[in-house]
């Protein structure tokens, strides 16, 4: 298996990637992530790698931590096994899962449908590939309903949130061909 932990962001920019090495906030949103992946993926691998250091993903206006994982599956694990156990990861829904989706469900005024959730493909040999459904959108006709969030900490700045989801919308609004 290779998977990846993807979480804490910040724009693109002059150091950026310092800054975002150095947030407090943002590592610890991530190593949550690679926590959760490694002790969801450990009983379906006979081995399992990944560093305890997050590199940096780089997109065109955003910049992510980043740590690859990768492992060695028992041979009679089916992918569905694999996405069951991984899905919500702390990014999405929080900590404790049961709580946090709870929690997410009484309180959001619309409801994420696919966001976030799994999206993949697999074949009749258990084989495939899933990912995260974020910055997604959803038409129906004229309307357009834009998916983006932000790991929300302890030490979150609301404003900062804000604004990092706002970044995000960016692209999915420039493939739509809508300006700013």
């Amino acid at each position: 298996i290779e998977t990846e932990a993807l979480a804490g962001s910040i724009g693109s920019g002059d150091r950026q990637a310092a800054r975002l090495l150095a947030s407090h906030k943002d590592l610890g949103e991530h190593a949550l992530v690679v926590e959760h992946l490694v002790e969801r993926l450990r009983p379906f691998c006979d081995t399992l790698d990944w560093s305890t250091q997050p590199r940096i993903r780089e997109l065109r206006n955003l910049l992510h931590l980043h740590t690859p994982i990768r492992g060695r599956l028992h041979r009679d694990t089916h992918i569905l096994d694999l996405v069951a156990a991984l899905h919500p990861t702390p990014a999405v829904a929080g900590v404790p899962a049961e709580a946090a989706v709870r929690w997410i469900a009484q309180r959001e005024s619309t409801p994420r449908g696919w966001y976030a959730g799994p999206v993949g493909w697999f074949d009749a040999a258990g084989d495939g590939e899933f990912d995260v459904a974020l910055r997604s959108c959803l038409l129906a006709g004229p309307t357009v309903w834009l998916f983006a969030g932000a790991g929300i900490m302890l030490d979150s700045d609301p404003e900062a949130e804000y604004q990092e989801t706002a970044l995000k919308q960016r692209s999915l609004l420039a493939a739509l061909g809508v300006g700013e």
